[in-house]
């Protein structure tokens, strides 16, 4: 068989050269966005003002269960703190009413009505000792999305509101309530003889204290209409005569006795309530409580309406 002949090394065809690899340095910049991270982080960490908006669906529902799971197991541990003493609470609670009427002494005609007393009382004031870790967990839900002049201004708004309603409180039980009970126990008693209900005494008891709390809340709401500029501290002055009324009015719903010397105790100081309101709302006019909240919304803004820079 005859052999073809190999043909010379120069007549061989050379293999085609192969391009040179991709640059990926630059891509990989882009797939960490180190160019966005401040100096001094690593890539792929966010800087803290992005966390928040990184979290998916899944993990802001997951949030809300861990946060929703404190706030119910310290309610529970707080109205199982306050049923350990609520016999001592509630005689506490009962005693205004030996004082109006010294042979004063609730019933209950219910097979569940002293148990229910107990209970309502439990809850109420375990919801009250558990209110500062619920609005924690809120605040802390909550700020991530909240600008540097809510963070700021947020927590001591929610603490005077707070001290507003406790004071609120302890105005109606300690001032508003004993007179009610003293008209409203001796009104008949030469005709009758008073069968007050424990339910009824604890359902009366909590409604006047929670109301006259919220009225209470009266001059920060004022400040806060006269902060947004729906009311005007001139405008407020012009409606005294309307406060007057209206402080009566309030008065009268909210006091459990329809006498007059009740309905004064709580009017005057909704009155009282309503001047300081207005001082507030001209302190607010001045910009001589709130000129930080202002100057941190202009930084803002300014920061906002600053021109992207253009690539070179």
């Amino acid at each position: 068989m005859a052999t073809q002949p190999v043909p010379p090394e120069s007549e061989v065809s050379a293999p085609s050269e192969l391009p040179d690899p991709p640059d990926l340095s630059e891509l990989d910049v882009v797939l960490d966005g180190s160019d966005d991270l401040p100096p001094g982080m690593p890539p792929g960490e966010p800087p803290d003002d992005q966390e928040g908006a990184e979290l998916t669906l899944g993990e802001h529902l997951n949030e809300i269960r861990q946060r929703l799971t404190v706030a119910v197991l310290t309610l529970v541990l707080t109205t199982v703190i306050t049923l350990i003493f609520a016999s001592t609470i509630l005689d506490y609670l009962l005693e205004p009413g030996r004082q109006a009427l010294p042979e004063f002494r609730p019933i209950y005609t219910e097979l569940l009505g002293f148990i229910g007393a107990y209970i309502k009382i439990s809850l109420m004031l375990g919801l009250a000792g558990a209110m500062p870790v619920i609005v924690y967990q809120i605040y802390a839900f909550i700020h991530p999305g909240l600008t540097r002049a809510e963070r700021k201004w947020i927590m001591p708004i929610v603490g005077l509101a707070t001290v507003a309603f406790a004071c609120g409180g302890a105005f109606a039980f300690f001032i508003g309530w004993p007179p009610a009970l003293t008209f409203l126990l001796n009104f008949g008693q030469d005709i009758a003889d008073p069968q007050v209900r424990i339910n009824n005494y604890i359902d009366m008891l909590t409604r006047f204290v929670i109301w006259t709390g919220i009225i209470f809340e009266l001059p920060l709401f004022l400040m806060g209409l006269g902060a947004i500029g729906l009311v005007t501290s001139r405008k407020l002055l012009g409606m005294w005569r309307w406060a007057i009324i209206g402080s009566f009015l309030l008065a009268a719903l909210v006091t459990p006795s329809i006498d007059p010397v009740t309905q004064t105790f709580v009017a005057v100081p909704t009155m009282g309530l309503f001047v300081l309101g207005v001082a507030l709302v001209r302190l607010v006019e001045n910009r001589t409580v709130i000129p930080v909240i202002e100057s941190d919304l202009d930084e803002e803004d300014d920061d906002d309406n600053d021109p992207e820079p253009q690539p070179a």
